[in-house]
């Protein structure tokens, strides 16, 4: 059940899914979650992106799906300690969610970034850069990735400026980062 549910948020991280309610009652044991309620996809990149409009702290926010379904795994295995005691669940969920969720993730996004062939130590640092960096400049998630796949390549990369124009296009205006960046709190 670990592993499944670690690959599952590690698929959804992958792609921008936000699972607007995700409580213990809406996973289920084989690693899928149902009642989605509210849900979406990412558009512009933002970690902190929150899907469900009654979730004011931000409890489900994209980047807080892996610790939240690592925390709901805690509470099974708290349920199962009549028949698995609690320090040999405590210690698979340990042993195995985190692991799980990085090897997965990584792998599904060298092969978005066409890095099939090799695996480099740096390919986490990368991965982590771009996303800071679509982050910072507004990018759109999926067209980004979409974009990424038509890099001109060979001797001579001959359609480079169309590609870094088209790339860039991905990115908000100034104005648009100011309002997304702007406080949340009423001064």
């Amino acid at each position: 059940v670990t592993r499944r549910t670690a690959r599952m948020v590690a698929e959804w991280q992958c792609v921008g899914f936000c699972h607007g309610v995700l409580n213990t009652d809406n996973m289920s044991i084989v690693g899928l979650t149902i009642d989605y309620g509210p849900f979406g996809f990412l558009d512009r990149y933002d970690p902190n992106h929150v899907c469900n409009a009654s979730d004011n702290t931000g409890r489900y926010a994209y980047s807080k799906q892996p610790e939240v379904c690592k925390w709901n795994l805690q509470k099974l295995a708290e349920a199962l300690e009549p028949e698995l005691p609690r320090e040999q669940g405590e210690a698979i969920l340990a042993e195995e969610f985190d692991t799980e969720f990085r090897c997965h993730y990584l792998q599904k996004m060298r092969r978005k970034l066409g890095l099939v062939c090799t695996e480099l130590p740096d390919d986490e640092a990368l991965v982590a850069r771009l996303l800071e960096t679509m982050h910072l400049t507004g990018a759109d998630f999926t067209n980004t990735f979409y974009l990424l796949s038509s890099f001109p390549v060979g001797p001579e990369p001959l359609g480079l400026p169309a590609f870094l124009a088209a790339l860039t296009a991905q990115c908000a205006s100034l104005e648009e980062l100011k309002l997304a960046f702007r406080p949340q709190m009423d001064p």
